[in-house]
């Protein structure tokens, strides 16, 4: 006997309902989402060789040459057809860009390519704008494990070669250490380590040689706001954010030697000689309104002990950076320095100092760079950005004394492409 079986209208539906909801979870598995970049089809990766191998494979099987070191990778595989599937270095809106098709990738860095979940990574496709985005976007964007890693290369971790860095900073900053042979090679510096612009007018140059330095400083008066001549005579009123106080000057001649204990590169200590102290230059005379008593300098002359303890590592994928403690002169320094840090789309150095009262009134320096003006190597070959210093004002109050621009080159990159260290 045939029996007719009857589905009542709730159940079809509820069938119904049950299929639409599968079928839809399914195309949503397979649909972009903002928060995994595993998922994305057009997107940008500020690559650096020292990141992953895949950056330098990915210049091997499209022919670059010469390699670079850090450059803009756009991918663009929204098209389902291969032939509009395209991969960038460099600028995609630039006709020089350099274009190639994704097929010309191996699968193997095909794959790594779309599975790179790393903070340098950015989605070009078109998304959502919010009322709140100017404020949180860009912390969406902070991966914790990126915040903080140890150094991605041997160099920074070994004594011997802790004196390399392709950077040339106008004012301040670590010294150009360029290597002829690893651990030896040659240091050249305006300014000091802990120094802003126009805060000091030394220049110094050295050689290094296996952890140990030696080098010579001398002046260049222009480069040190608040020098007069002896013959001057009367008190200096400051130009606006232009302090002709509270500056280091240096000796027409002075000779230094360093050596980084031999234990891995966490403290460098050295010693300090003024060779000729020269005359006719001096610090202008600007007092202090408040107590009517001269603003202070530090003149370097005699013998100075002086030393670093630093921990260089990783913040914000920067290739170099360190925190520390150091003297220098006779002046207590604690600070941060970070080079092409990345963040939310932005390659960027940033530098954090505190002078300690002693010499000099207490002092805070803080100098944001931006890098990511030019592509492919120019992407961070050239940073620019404000200076500022903070200190003991003529009225007596702790406020803003100088405000520049502050700028380095990048030189070269002082690195090994197979083994992505030096």
């Amino acid at each position: 006997m045939i029996r007719n079986y009857k589905i009542s209208p709730a159940l079809f539906i509820l069938l119904f309902f049950t299929f639409l909801s599968v079928h839809s979870s399914s195309l949503f598995a397979q649909a972009e989402r903002e928060d995994d970049p595993r998922t994305w089809k057009y997107f940008k990766i500020f690559a650096r060789a020292q990141d992953d191998s895949v950056f330098i494979k990915l210049q091997d099987q499209l022919n670059i040459d010469p390699k670079l070191e850090s450059y803009v990778l756009i991918v663009n595989i929204l098209d389902p057809s291969a032939i509009n599937q395209y991969v960038v270095i460099g600028d995609e809106t630039s006709p020089d860009a350099s274009r190639f098709l994704w097929s010309d990738l191996t699968q193997e860095v095909q794959k790594a390519l779309l599975n790179w979940a790393g903070s340098n990574k950015e989605n070009l496709n078109k998304k959502r704008i919010t009322y709140t985005s100017v404020f949180f976007d860009v912390f969406k964007k902070i991966k914790v494990k990126d915040v903080i890693q140890p150094p991605a290369r041997e160099r920074d971790i070994l004594s011997t070669t802790a004196y390399i860095s392709p950077y040339f900073q106008i004012f301040g900053g670590d010294p150009l250490g360029i290597p002829l042979k690893k651990s030896i090679g040659f240091t050249f510096q305006l300014g000091t380590t802990y120094s802003g612009p126009l805060e000091t007018d030394i220049v110094g140059a050295g050689f290094n040689i296996l952890g140990f330095s030696v080098g010579v400083t001398t002046k260049i008066n222009e480069l040190g706001l608040g020098s007069v001549n002896e013959n001057d005579s009367g008190y200096t009123t400051p130009a606006q954010n232009l302090a002709d106080f509270n500056n280091l000057f240096a000796p027409d001649l002075g000779l230094r030697f360093n050596y980084v204990l031999p234990f891995g590169n966490f403290f460098d200590i050295g010693f300090y000689t003024t060779l000729d102290t020269g005359n006719g230059v001096f610090p202008s005379k600007v007092l202090n309104n408040a107590t009517g008593q001269l603003m202070p300098n530090n003149i370097i002359k005699g013998y100075y002990t002086n030393f670093e303890l630093r921990y260089p590592f990783r913040a914000f994928g920067s290739t170099r950076a360190k925190l520390y403690f150091s003297q220098l002169f006779g002046e207590k320094h604690v600070g941060f320095v970070g080079r092409e840090m990345r963040l939310a789309g932005s390659i960027f150095d940033l530098r954090i100092d505190a002078t300690f009262a002693g010499k000099r009134n207490f002092q805070f320096l803080i100098e944001p760079i931006i890098s990511n003006i030019g592509e492919g190597f120019a992407l961070t070959s050239f940073a620019i950005g404000p200076s500022f210093r903070f200190s003991k004002t003529v009225n007596n109050n702790f406020g803003l004394i100088t405000i520049m621009l502050n700028m380095r080159l990048k030189i070269g990159d002082f690195y090994e492409e197979r083994q992505g260290k030096y």
